[in-house]
């Protein structure tokens, strides 16, 4: 049986409008879902019900009458996409200093392994510190898919950066058995200290032991609480926030006049609730920037309530400023396409006091 053209294009509407929710519902809430055995059997239902149910709908409704629905759907999504578009470009922040060696090579899909270093330069103008080096690592999904010399090699890159401080931002295993090479692999590496908060997955397996593990091997864990330190004289405030993964507090504490104000948060879902409290810096890590993504059109499915929004890079919200970093490791499928694993230098500068000068 062959069906007619009219048919056809029906069919394909209505199932590209139904791929078109089903991705929304992907990465706004399928993929938020505690890992379990039934996860994974939940996305591909879903997959075949709204696809596959959009396209029987496209079989079976007339043509003609009821086009407008897809077409809707349709709309709906591109207007989505270009309030995304228009929201990313508002809040866009710096590009990395040095981004031309990590231009996208089209004949290279598996990224895997290939390691890149983003650098980025900020300045607060009311703070009166001095410079200061910050390391960036994020999602290390330790679950035996690669061998512990890629993580050897991030540490070694990232301590021959001289980081002052390293902040790492949860997602450190993906399977519970993984604990003891976890242990092996961590280590204290900032100069004036390396914070740690939990992800999803932590708290997904076991917090508390991965909790134990990461403050085992030297690095502070911040778990809803802050800690102040000085550079040179300035002070810094550090916060960690595992909301909404643990429970509790959905907002920070107010940032105080004076101090700069440096938040770790797994998920950049956060900034909206942590820009308000006035922290100057918040970074996040979660999206894999995709972990799969398509030259020129970017990341695809993103692990976020605002979608692609924030899936990786530097922005700039309410005032806050936010870095989101692709992370090391993989979830679901072991691979990155056209998405390196990352470390992100943060490079922050204030602006010194003036020594008096010398009336003698």
């Amino acid at each position: 049986m062959v069906l007619p053209m009219m048919d056809l294009v029906s069919i394909l509407v209505f199932a590209t409008a139904g791929f078109g929710l089903f991705l929304m519902l992907l990465n706004r809430r399928l993929f938020l879902i505690p890992d379990c055995r039934l996860k994974r059997p939940v996305m591909v239902l879903s997959f075949v019900v709204i696809t596959g149910g959009s396209a029987l709908l496209g079989f079976v409704l007339p043509s003609r009458p009821c086009f407008f629905i897809p077409v809707g759907v349709l709309c709906l999504i591109v207007v989505g996409e270009v309030r995304r578009v228009f929201i990313r470009r508002k809040c866009a922040g710096s590009s990395p200093v040095d981004a031309k060696p990590h231009q996208l090579d089209i004949t290279r899909p598996f990224t895997t392994n290939d390691l890149a270093c983003y650098r980025y330069q900020v300045s607060f103008h009311d703070w009166r510190g001095s410079a200061f080096r910050i390391v960036l690592l994020s999602d290390f999904h330790v679950d035996g898919s690669f061998a512990p010399e890629l993580y050897r090699h991030v540490f070694s890159v990232a301590e021959q950066s001289c980081p002052d401080l390293v902040f790492m931002v949860g997602d450190f295993i993906t399977k519970l058995e993984s604990l003891p090479a976890l242990s092996e692999l961590l280590r204290p590496i900032g100069k004036l200290g390396t914070f740690a908060v939990l992800g999803n997955h932590d708290y997904w397996t076991d917090a508390e032991k991965v909790g134990a593990v990461v403050s085992d091997c030297g690095i502070r864990l911040l778990t809803n609480e802050s800690v102040g330190i000085e550079i040179a004289g300035a002070a810094v405030r550090l916060t960690g926030t595992d909301y909404p993964w643990k429970r509790g507090e959905k907002t920070i504490a107010a940032s105080l006049p004076g101090e700069l104000h440096l938040v770790l948060s797994h998920t950049p879902d956060n900034i909206y609730r942590i820009s308000k409290s006035g922290a100057d810096c918040v970074f996040s890590g979660h999206c894999h920037a995709g972990q799969i993504r398509l030259p020129f059109a970017g990341s695809i499915v993103v692990p976020s309530v605002y979608g692609r929004r924030f899936d990786h890079g530097h922005f700039i919200v309410n005032g806050t400023h936010l870095f989101v970093a692709g992370g090391i490791g993989t979830t679901v499928l072991p691979v990155r396409i056209y998405c390196r694993p990352d470390i992100f230098i943060i490079d922050i500068s204030g602006q010194p006091e003036k020594e008096s000068p010398d009336n003698n």
